[in-house]
């Protein structure tokens, strides 16, 4: 059932120009924040209940190197976004646990590449099943019109995690 505000709503997206925003300033404000709140409280929901034996760090970087294949760990921190550092630290760790190993890199014997291995796969593939459980399980608790309503809103939400997305130079 269409409401009086929902017609308004509709009419006045109807006017916007194409290519403009399609929200004011302070309702782009308001989207921003309330988008990240609830990303963030998904995440924690689903780290709560679905917990791993690494961190968020150490999955998102085994994550990327099952997505990407082997790379230079100048290359996985630039696409993770740490700093070297930091991820010498984290894959010092993967690496003493058997997530991930080192070899040498055939197009220049100085540098090494990480890869992940069996061991870190099965835990990634593993944590990835048991989330995607309890957010299929979250789901179902919502109406079909949440349910659509999010259905709805993945090309969007897609197509924003996109535009950040950065690929390693080798």
């Amino acid at each position: 059932m269409t409401t009086m505000n929902e017609g308004i709503l509709v009419e006045q997206r109807q006017k916007r120009p194409q290519g403009r925003l399609a929200v004011t300033e302070p309702e782009a404000t308001e989207l921003t924040a309330r988008l990240q709140r609830v990303l963030a409280r998904l995440g924690r929901l689903l780290r709560r209940e679905a917990p791993s034996a690494l961190g968020p760090g150490a999955l998102s970087a085994l994550s990327t190197l099952a997505a990407e294949g082997p790379m230079r760990p100048t290359d996985l921190a630039a696409r993770e976004g740490v700093r070297p550092p930091t991820l010498t630290r984290m894959l010092t760790s993967l690496e003493e646990g058997g997530y991930v190993e080192r070899a040498n890199d055939p197009a220049d014997r100085r540098a090494s590449l990480i890869a992940v291995t069996p061991l870190g796969r099965k835990t990634l593939d593993d944590t990835r099943a048991a989330r995607a459980n309890q957010l299929a399980r979250h789901l179902a608790e919502l109406s079909p019109a949440q349910r659509r309503a999010i259905a709805n809103a993945l090309p969007a939400l897609e197509a924003l995690a996109d535009t950040g997305e950065t690929r390693p130079s080798s």
